[in-house]
């Protein structure tokens, strides 16, 4: 019951998100609303079908590729807002902490291909592991230069990223369906991220 409640705030969220961000394209047509709102959108779609599922038949999903094709389609969106985002200069810098990236992001791709289908990991953890990358680009940029305008944006998608690692590793020891398991810890916080993001995008694209 616990992992139904998780969910469905999880959809509840990005529902909301993808209301926030249409209204915000409609208003400004500007192409950053337009991917957030993809994003949400079809991040909404992977969680309602993994609901529905966990709803109606009462056991998660055996099948995952209804699913992980609309989280994959979300990750494709948001690193296109991430790549779009960021001003030339930022997009020409370079800095070693972005190698610190794969070093976490790696060891953790390895765990999960011993438990799940590879070609799914390769994309999921790959597009994962370049959002962290930009990410850490752009705070480090952001820094450097002073411009605060991206921070908040690249400091959310860095929380997803991690959030997402924490999740999957976290799946991989599934503990009980209970509070005492951290992968629905990590999932509310992940649901508090994705709610940041309109906020964070608003800054980005108003400043």
């Amino acid at each position: 019951m616990l992992e139904l409640w998780d969910y469905l705030v999880q959809f509840a969220v990005t529902a909301f998100g993808f209301c926030a961000a249409l209204r915000e394209y409609y208003r400004a047509r500007r192409q950053p609303w337009f991917l957030l709102t993809c994003f949400y959108a079809t991040f909404a779609l992977g969680t309602l079908y993994w609901t529905l599922h966990l709803l109606l038949r009462q056991e998660t999903p055996q099948v995952f590729y209804v699913a992980d094709l609309a989280w994959i389609a979300s990750f494709v969106f948001l690193l296109a807002l991430t790549l779009t985002l960021p001003a030339a200069e930022e997009r020409r810098f370079r800095t070693r902490l972005c190698r610190l990236v794969p070093v976490v992001c790696l060891p953790q791709f390895i765990l999960y291909v011993t438990y799940g289908d590879v070609l799914s990991n390769i994309l999921m953890c790959g597009m994962t592991m370049l959002l962290a990358w930009f990410a850490v680009r752009g705070l480090v940029w952001a820094k450097r230069s002073g411009g605060a305008r991206l921070r908040r944006f690249h400091t959310a998608v860095l929380a997803f990223a991690a959030l997402e690692y924490a999740l999957w590793t976290s799946s991989c020891f599934w503990v009980s369906d209970t509070l005492t398991n951290p992968y629905f810890w990590f999932d509310l916080l992940l649901s508090l991220v994705l709610l940041l993001l309109l906020p964070a995008l608003r800054k980005a694209v108003d400043a």
